[in-house]
């Protein structure tokens, strides 16, 4: 394609050219020269503009009207199916030989948005060191970083999607990669600061068993002193002409958001009618207002990949602890500070483990994934007894998810996807009794059908 341009811009410059000399001998084969260099100029600027994207057109369905999931987003009060565009991206790449600019938007039925808009830098002795400032994916864990386009199954896990809403925040990271003749060659290591509010994205955010007030605008919202540090350390590397794959990683997340009183819940304790629930923190020597409650998550991953020949066969897991502050409703990373001045801080813990199997040399894919996010280890179902007894919410309920799928790789454009997940949440009092719409499992199983194109 470029050697065509060239041809086309040279053959145009030339006709140019014997025309001008027809009425005015006066040009020269050094005009000539400098127009040739220009288009030149040009092109190899060009040649430097990667453009690829995809889209997720998709067909879903659920087991009720109106369910609250991290599918996609919550559906609609009176629909239990749905088509939509999950994702639809545009990303634009520009290298230079020690520097690059990425920008990608997405765009879907639900409207436009900036996914990500960064620079990196590297330095050019050892090119192992690099500096990455703008908005971009948050440096934890595996899940985080994979793409959307490559994932095998439609979302990224409910933990995930609560503690680090669409992946990415505003900040810098500093960055080292083991040069591939280093015996080091593997290796990686993150670190970064960032802003703690994440980029809110129109439509897909999940408000399930939130207050409305805790996603109401799109992009990157500052609203606090605290900037949250993250770090990744993480070793992935291929043996045997690459039939084999390993891969173990760990992850830190520090900061945290502004405490906006002193209205501060995080231990539990008997209440006055004798059931556990929340203690207020005493406030008589410790002042929380105008200090940071703290949001701290540790992270491991593992990955093992094998290639025989009934196929490839592929387990990955990580799993997360930490302290996470919220509401009373929410155990979400809120984008704009809080309606609510309390603030509860809970213990959590979740994990994912997959189970992939790419059958022979065939296109055909089929994997089992299981996940669950506890957001309040300090409690169980049974002990949530609901208004009157303690004052638990939706927000301290542990989830176990279990998704079967099915991929069919058509080409390298497209893939299909089919996958059920089967969501099943814990069941309070002693399942008469309890908070009220989770006294048994909810009806909230989704079938997804898609098509991704990508280019």
């Amino acid at each position: 394609m470029i050697n065509k341009t060239l041809l086309t811009a040279s053959f145009l410059l030339t006709l140019g050219f014997s025309q001008a000399q027809n009425a005015d001998q006066s040009l020269s084969n050094d005009s000539l020269t400098k127009l040739l260099n220009v288009v030149k100029h040009d092109v190899d600027n060009l040649k430097n503009i990667k453009v690829s994207g995809w889209i997720q057109a998709q067909m879903q369905w659920a087991d009720s009207n109106g369910v609250a999931n991290f599918d996609g987003g919550n559906f609609a009060p009176n629909s239990d199916k749905r088509f939509m565009i999950r994702r639809g991206r545009v990303k634009f790449t520009y290298n230079q030989k020690n520097s690059q600019y990425v920008m990608q938007i997405n765009g879907t039925e639900r409207g436009l948005n900036l996914v990500e808009i960064y620079g990196v830098y590297t330095e050019p002795w050892l090119k192992s060191i690099s500096l990455t400032a703008g908005v971009m994916n948050r440096p934890f864990g595996f899940e985080i970083a994979q793409s959307s386009v490559d994932r095998e199954s439609p979302e990224r896990s409910r933990y995930t999607q609560i503690l680090m809403p669409n992946e990415r925040d505003l900040g810098a990271k500093l960055s080292y990669l083991a040069p591939a003749e280093s015996p080091l060659h593997g290796l990686r290591i993150d670190a970064g600061m960032y802003n703690g509010q994440g980029v809110n994205v129109p439509g897909t955010t999940t408000t399930a068993g939130y207050p409305a007030n805790t996603f109401p605008t799109t992009g990157v919202n500052e609203f606090d002193f605290q900037k949250d540090f993250i770090g990744r350390l993480s070793y992935y590397r291929g043996f045997k002409n690459d039939k084999v794959k390993i891969g173990l990683g760990a992850s830190h997340y520090n900061g945290g958001y502004i405490c906006q009183s002193n209205k501060v819940y995080k231990d539990l304790a008997a209440n006055a009618a004798g059931y556990n629930d929340w203690k207020a923190a005493d406030t008589s020597t410790i002042a929380y207002k105008g200090k940071i409650a703290p949001r701290v998550y540790t992270g491991v991953e593992a990955f093992f990949s094998i290639s025989t020949p009934v196929g490839t066969t592929t387990l990955r897991g990580e799993y997360i602890m930490g302290t996470q502050p919220g509401t009373s409703t929410s155990s979400a990373s809120p984008s704009t500070l809080p309606g609510s001045t309390t603030i509860y801080i809970r213990q959590f813990n979740g994990f994912y483990a997959y189970f992939i199997q790419r059958i022979a040399k065939t296109k055909h894919e089929v994997l089992v994934k299981f996940e669950a996010y506890d957001p309040n280890t300090k409690i169980s179902g049974k002990d949530m007894l609901g208004t009157g007894k303690n004052s638990f919410t939706g927000a301290d309920i542990k989830y176990t998810q279990l998704g079967i799928g099915y991929n069919y790789y058509l080409d390298p454009h497209v893939k299909f996807m089919l996958h059920y997940n089967i969501i099943t949440n814990e069941t309070t009092g002693d399942g008469t009794t309890g908070i009220s719409g989770f006294t048994k499992d909810l009806k909230d199983n989704i079938l997804t059908l898609r098509m991704t194109y990508r280019f």
